[in-house]
């Protein structure tokens, strides 16, 4: 694949040279006509002169490709600031050497010649220095553009997998959470009660497959969010029984709607630890979804509050990672607060 990449560019770069150089070879032979000064001599000059020029070119950009770790587009403008000038100065010397000594040699071919002056010298030099300034402009503003373009890409590309391993930590975190509440749920009941440790095993196992095909994503649609929420609350019950209880007030319009994955999960697990659990008689959790606007919608999660206040001040990895995920899949676009009070609300503001 490198190697196709390298192998089309140089092919683009063979190509600009061999059309600017040319478009350069036509101007002369044009302007050599309107002035009356056409000639096989001229087209001679002309050809050596585009063919020096290529060759002049091609080897700037060989300077400047080695040098490139090294220095910055300022300090490569400031060295072809000498280095141009030398290198037209050099061409036109030796242009003009050859000129007149092919014109000792064969005199035959001095038709169209102009006699030496300096005048003329000047301004053909100031004529190569200028179309070498324009060339290596065009080529280092594209390499320069080119190369900021790649810096961009590869920076993104740096931050997608930054982000991805912060939720591949975060949702580990989750996970071996809830799968330590659960096992130690369901151990209780081993000895109590074997039939539904069985069943609550067969939901953990469900329960867990759903979740492992979630992994590779970092939202899911709310419809498969409940129904994983729906599993959790089966295991929950198994421990708490008549304690727990629980109800579901969806907006059927909101079930597409993109969600962390285990977030909902998340904050219905601190509803129970840091409520439920902490009532002797336990509680109604009551999840809720409703659309705010055309572009938000809302999540809420309410519970009645412990009887021991205590128990509300250690929401330790839950409301963490909750706002950590949140942000790292609609960044600002979505917040999450909790209230306070006779019944504790877990609310969640997400874009549509």
């Amino acid at each position: 694949m490198k190697q196709g990449y390298v192998t089309h560019y140089s092919r683009q770069y063979l190509l600009a040279q061999g059309f600017f150089w040319g478009s350069y070879l036509l101007l002369n032979i044009i302007f050599a006509v309107l002035w009356n000064s056409f000639s096989s001599a001229a087209i001679g000059i002309f050809v050596t002169l585009s063919f020096v020029l290529l060759l002049t070119s091609h080897q700037l950009r060989a300077l400047y490709l080695r040098a490139q770790p090294q220095l910055t587009f300022l300090r490569t403008c400031l060295h072809l600031g000498w280095l141009i000038p030398c290198a037209a100065l050099t061409i036109q010397i030796l242009l003009h050497l050859l000129i007149y000594a092919v014109v000792a040699l064969t005199p035959e071919h001095s038709s169209g010649i102009h006699p030496f002056s300096i005048g003329s010298f000047v301004l053909y030099t100031f004529n190569t220095a200028f179309m070498l300034v324009l060339w290596s402009m065009l080529y280092l503003l594209r390499t320069e553009f080119k190369k900021r373009r790649e810096t961009e890409i590869a920076h993104w590309r740096d931050q997608a997998k930054l982000r991805e391993i912060e939720l591949q930590f975060l949702r580990s975190q989750i996970n071996s959470h809830f799968l330590f509440n659960s096992l130690n749920n369901l151990r209780s009941l081993i000895l109590e009660d074997p039939q539904a440790a069985r069943k609550g095993l067969a939901d953990l196992a469900t329960l867990l497959r759903g979740l492992l095909q979630a992994e590779a994503h970092i939202t899911v649609p709310l419809r498969e969010e409940l129904d994983w929420v729906r599993g959790y609350l089966a295991l929950e019950a198994l421990q708490f029984e008549q304690r727990l209880q629980y109800e579901f007030v969806i907006d059927d319009s909101l079930l597409d709607a993109k969600v962390p994955p285990l977030l909902v999960q998340t904050l219905v697990e601190n509803a129970i630890k840091h409520g439920i659990a902490g009532r002797r008689t336990g509680g109604l959790v009551s999840l809720r979804a409703q659309r705010l606007n055309s572009n938000e919608w809302q999540l809420e999660v309410e519970n009645p509050a412990a009887e021991l206040p205590a128990l509300h001040q250690g929401n330790g990895i839950g409301l963490a990672n909750a706002r950590e995920r949140l942000a790292i899949a609609f960044g600002e676009q979505a917040k999450v607060e909790l209230q306070l009070g006779a019944n504790v609300v877990a609310r969640v503001c997400l874009p549509l």
